[in-house]
């Protein structure tokens, strides 16, 4: 089974229909309900307009020239209701759409972050948390607005212009028809502008997601970059990323700020024209002064829809270089995933046996190189050697965190690779090295994985782990909550709240990837009680710096260069001459047995 493979994201849904398409149909037909309501709403805004447009004929002709006043009365009142009637529908048009565009991000998010959380380590080692929150917030915000655009304005203006040509024709087809042969002209530099929007938008959202990942990883390290006085280093690589931004926002700007001059340059042309025309046509008296004021009235208001078309589809093109990259999320396969028929786990010993597994990065790195050994039911293992012999690329194997280039895994006699990843991860207890805290309260954080634990198991579970004294002096106990990846705390803290949710989770499997790196002596001593306890009946994987942690396993593999070199208990690996395992145990014990 390969693993490791390059992660590059790309759609299954590409182009400017079909990626429309797919957003029509999957995301926004379930609120055709809403979509409909603003639809009807956007049809009353337009007809009342073209109506506003059509009463100027009488208002010159039997009005203002006839002088009846009875008839600029009507007029007159008719277009202030008319005006009332468009301003409450609207509003309803405006409220309806923009339900429609929160409830279509909000789909969207659900199911990006239930595909992004099936994604294997490697996924998450390829595409940052920075630049993938990006997608989620910054791209999505401009999606949102771009769907509330095409029918707020796009639909809208659609329509006002079908009714402000139909009353053009009423007043005068000739003008019309001369009207229609022009305009039409900008339909060129619009393609074009759009086209060009779509690129600079999605160049733009891909250097701000980088951004936005660079802003996050500072912020996090600020300490590290205070301490080695980076200030000045950091500042000159966001300033390069942040001019990035700013050059590709700018391509845009200037782009969206010529579109709009062309297409008025040629509307005016048009009226240029049609006002050469019509003044012979009134001149001649085939054509009433009242006729051509309305028609002049609808051509006028037709800048504004006409405008607006044009900008939607800058902004429509945006929206969909936004969902061009939803899209990515969402069709990006797992490596990682169950069979089409996977049976969960059924632990009854917990026997774990590697058989002849390799693993390779994608870089051609190899983690592991053949590696085969069992692990009796109950027993504690451990696995030693230098910085980058594979000790924890092998712990990593065991919950599918990865899955192996070559060989197989196996539970008490099943391939792990063919049961349900859930019921795999439900029999394991996990503590690393990179503890992770959860910006909560200690009680939450210590009862993530069983969150309806009675109080009494949880505070036993703290004891256990040497936690229990330290929150008490927090300023609200068990309900103090903690920051951002645990601010609050120290990291020997934050290892023993690691520790007390492994002790209750209570799993059969137990992995600890230097579980107690981060503790002082002392706490150390007393953890290690704990864990030793805790590691009675169960089958527990140790991967350890410190040799003194894992003196009690039953085995103890020593690793080198993603080989197993030597095996046995502490006293024979120590009892054997030149031993990497004796070496390592002399330069931290100072050659104490």
């Amino acid at each position: 089974m390969a693993a490791h493979r390059p992660y590059h994201l790309n759609t299954l849904t590409t182009g400017t229909w079909p990626v429309m398409r797919r957003l029509g149909v999957s995301y926004l037909w379930p609120f055709r309900a809403q979509l409909g309501w603003a639809m009807m709403a956007m049809l009353i805004v337009a007809a009342a307009l073209s109506m506003q447009a059509h009463l100027i004929q009488p208002l010159f002709d039997n009005g203002l020239i006839d002088r009846k006043i009875g008839v600029m009365n009507t007029v007159i009142f008719t277009l202030l209701g008319l005006t009332l009637i468009r301003g409450i529908a609207a509003y309803y048009q405006a409220n309806f759409m923009e339900g429609v565009g929160q409830r279509l991000i909000a789909s969207l998010q659900e199911e990006m972050y239930r595909n992004t959380l099936k994604q294997s380590l490697g996924f998450f080692a390829a595409h940052p948390s920075g630049t993938l929150t990006s997608r989620f917030v910054a791209d999505l915000y401009r999606l949102k607005y771009a769907t509330t655009q095409i029918v707020n304005g796009g639909l809208r203006d659609v329509a006002t212009i079908i009714g402000l040509t139909l009353n053009m024709f009423m007043q005068d087809w000739q003008l019309t028809l001369i009207t229609l042969m022009i305009l039409p002209l900008s339909i060129i530099p619009i393609r074009r502008f759009g086209k060009l929007i779509r690129k600079y938008s999605r160049q733009n959202q891909e250097v701000t997601a980088l951004l936005s990942h660079h802003l996050q990883q500072t912020m996090q390290h600020i300490r590290q970059v205070q301490s080695f006085t980076a200030e000045k280093f950091e500042q000159k690589r966001t300033s390069a990323i942040i001019q990035d931004v700013l050059t590709n926002t700018l391509k845009a700007v200037r782009v969206r700020a010529l579109s709009s001059p062309v297409v008025e340059l040629i509307g005016t042309a048009a009226i240029a024209i049609i006002l050469l025309y019509a003044s012979r046509r009134i001149a001649d008296g085939t054509l009433s002064p009242g006729a051509f004021a309305s028609f002049m009235a609808s051509l006028v208001m037709l800048s504004r829809p006409l405008k607006g078309i044009t900008n939607l589809n800058n902004n429509l093109q945006e929206g969909l270089a936004a969902a061009q990259r939803a899209f990515e999320l969402i069709d990006a396969k797992p490596e990682l995933k169950d069979l089409p028929k996977a049976l969960p786990l059924q632990l009854k010993k917990g026997e774990i046996t590697f058989e002849d597994i390799t693993l390779t990065y994608p870089d051609g790195t190899v983690a592991l190189d053949h590696i085969s050994f069992t692990i009796p039911a109950g027993h504690t293992v451990a696995f030693v050697g230098p910085s980058g012999a594979g000790k924890s690329s092998l712990i990593n194997l065991v919950p599918r965190f990865y899955g192996p280039s070559s060989g197989r895994i196996l539970i008490d006699g099943q391939d792990i690779s063919a049961v349900s990843l859930t019921s795999l991860r439900e029999k394991i207890a996990l503590v690393s090295q990179d503890v992770a805290i959860f910006d909560d309260t200690i009680a939450h954080n210590i009862a993530y994985a069983a969150p309806k634990t009675a109080e009494e198991d949880l505070h036993n579970a703290a004891k256990a782990a040497a936690a229990h004294s330290f929150i008490l002096e927090q300023p609200f106990g068990y309900e103090t909550m903690l920051g951002e990846n645990g601010v609050r705390l120290s990291g020997g803290q934050k290892q023993r709240l690691a520790i007390a949710r492994a002790l209750l989770k209570n799993a059969p499997l137990l992995l600890l990837d230097e579980a107690t790196a981060s503790l002082d002596t002392q706490s150390e001593q007393d953890i290690q009680k704990s864990i030793q306890s805790l590691a009675e009946g169960r089958t527990t994987l140790m991967v350890a710096h410190r040799l003194s942690t894992i003196t009690h396993a039953h085995t103890i593999y020593v690793m080198d260069k993603g080989r197993i070199i030597e095996s046995g208990s502490h006293r024979s690996l120590l009892a054997r001459k030149d031993s990497l395992y004796k070496k390592l145990w002399a330069a931290q014990s100072g050659g104490l047995s």
